[in-house]
């Protein structure tokens, strides 16, 4: 037994790995990569009796990867586009799974509607981080990129909701008023649920001071919120994607700098690392549920699977396609959040289904409510590994060839937004390194070694500025006449950070380069509130600085 642990331990290592190498060298989707590997490593004695229990991903992978990914999110573009996005991971969901479960009720009709709605349900929600991951490296617009990680923030929730009112209504008899109240429960009870923990998180935050402590309470708050949620019956996917969201919101300025460099760095490797062990184990599955379904006829078994496939893949890009146009008739869309057409068909695209929906498929109970076994219980199963491999696969692989053929790429705002961030906020350090020397004449030592380090920062970031634009001006021919610099209107007096007559004057030149720090970090702060940048670049500068102070500390 020690021996098969130690073997499983090494293959899954080996797989992550090996995966990240594989997929960096050929540029093939990372899930993809590891889902393939796992398929391969299932064939290694000792391996294949791996299971992926439900639970484990449902109560120990999930609640970190929800909390990661809302955490990271940017609230403000999510309201932009409140439309797509709830009508995507609310409609889409919910006619999907009644499309994917009639076509299968039409190939297979003794399953019985309310086994194929949980079928339906539980390949519905696409898993945005394998087409995010290809989308963020290829560089495709972020409104797209947007859309589909905020879709996938909920659509876990809407689809478990779905699934387990439809599993309670296999064997038994429901009105529409009961499904109406459990859905109530799910949805508000979740969304509740998720704010007092956030709110008690986030007052908890006050008092940890350590890295440690720190570190560990943020692990904890997913399983906090996602755990009771869920033995209350309500929805645990949205009790996390709410407390997180409230701590981005509200909590992550109550934190020291060098304690929130080493947490956020902590959940980059723990995201990666999970993810990349999810969709080992998920392909280490597959040989065996398609071992288990041997007993039906292959010609059902392709005719079932292609079925099903083509549903859920064309549900999405006709959902994706027509629905959206007609959003923009409502008050609350913004007509500039409007995707193009292009945009539309690439987000219909990246629908691919992830370990969450074998998972979800893995907890159709054995027996219904009076006792019998559960209808074709094996068959969606195997279905379900179907969907997942075709999606996960075929529509991952092609993306990157999908983008350039249309044309998909940041326009020059997009494009510049770091750059000219960056130089907002050395622009507002130089504003007040001059007020300090005003103030304490002539300065202490150094000050002008500093003045001349951000001078030269600010030099090289114009150029670079230039040089971006001149490109992307080279690549489509012309100028977009946007991308004006930032920040030029800070430091006036508005909020930038403290000013020089605060206090009385720093005493040392660590005092002042930290003080100059602060001031770049508000700058940020404020640009981002402005909706002038978007949150990951202001999270992503934010820890170019938090470096520099937490180096800066060490060596006072």
């Amino acid at each position: 037994m020690p021996t098969q642990v130690l073997l499983v331990v090494v293959v899954l290592a080996a797989g992550v790995v090996l995966g990240r190498l594989v997929s960096r060298r050929t540029g093939l989707p990372d899930a993809a990569v590891y889902v393939l590997l796992g398929v391969g490593a299932a064939f290694i004695p000792g391996v294949a009796e791996v299971r992926l229990s439900p639970d484990l991903v449902l109560l120990l992978f999930l609640p970190p990867l929800i909390y990661f990914a809302a955490f990271f999110s940017d609230p403000r573009e999510t309201a932009n586009h409140l439309v797509p996005v709830v009508g995507q991971a609310v409609g889409l969901v919910v006619v999907t799974a009644v499309a994917v479960g009639g076509t299968l009720l039409l190939v297979v009709p003794d399953v019985g509607w309310a086994a194929a709605i949980a079928f339906g349900a539980a390949v519905a929600p696409p898993d945005p981080v394998a087409a995010g991951s290809v989308l963020q490296r290829l560089g495709a617009p972020r409104r797209l990129v947007t859309v589909l990680e905020s879709e996938g923030l909920v659509n876990d929730g809407v689809a478990l909701t779905v699934f387990a009112v439809a599993i309670g209504a296999v064997g038994a008899t429901t009105s529409i008023g009961e499904i109406g109240l459990q859905l109530l429960i799910e949805v508000g009870g979740g969304i509740a649920f998720g704010l007092v923990v956030g709110i008690l998180a986030a007052a908890l935050r006050r008092y940890v001071r350590d890295t440690a402590s720190h570190v560990l309470l943020s692990l904890v708050t997913p399983y906090l919120a996602f755990v009771p949620a869920q033995e209350l019956h309500a929805s645990g996917v949205l009790a996390t994607v709410t407390a997180a969201g409230w701590l981005a919101v509200r909590g992550r300025g109550l934190v020291e700098p060098t304690v929130r460099l080493h947490s956020e760095t902590f959940w980059t490797v723990l995201n990666t690392l999970l993810v990349a062990l999810l969709f080992v184990l998920l392909g280490i599955q597959v040989p065996t549920v398609f071992r288990e379904i041997g007993a039906y006829p292959w010609p059902a078994l392709v005719l079932a699977a292609v079925a099903v496939s083509v549903a859920a893949i064309a549900v999405r890009l006709v959902w994706v396609m027509a629905v959206p146009p007609l959003g923009t008739l409502l008050p609350l869309q913004d007509p500039e959040a409007h995707m193009p057409w292009r945009e539309r068909l690439a987000l219909g695209w990246c629908g691919p289904r992830g370990a969450v929906s074998l998972a979800v498929a893995l907890s159709i109970p054995l027996t219904v409510a009076g006792g019998a076994p559960f209808p074709r219980r094996d068959l969606l199963l195997f279905l379900t590994v179907v969907v997942v491999l075709v999606t996960l696969v075929g529509q991952t692989v092609p993306l990157p060839w999908l983008l350039r053929v249309l044309r998909l790429r940041p326009d020059e705002r997009e494009r510049t937004e770091g750059i000219r961030a960056r130089r907002a906020a050395v622009d507002a350090a130089l504003r007040e390194l001059d007020e300090v020397t005003e103030q304490d004449e002539p300065g202490p030592a150094g000050v002008e070694e500093l003045r001349q380090i951000l001078e030269l920062r600010r030099d090289h970031l114009r150029d670079q500025l230039e040089a971006t634009r001149r490109n992307q001006r080279g690549a489509d021919g012309r100028a977009d006449g946007e991308g004006d610099d930032l920040g030029d209107d800070l430091g006036d007096g508005d909020g930038a950070g403290p000013r020089a007559g605060d206090t009385d004057g720093p005493t040392d030149m660590s005092a002042l380069r930290l003080r100059l720090l602060k001031v770049e970090r508000e700058t940020l702060r404020r640009l981002q509130s402005r909706g002038e940048i978007s949150r990951p670049t202001m999270v992503a500068i934010s820890q170019e600085l938090d470096l520099d102070e937490t180096q800066l500390r060490r060596r006072r």
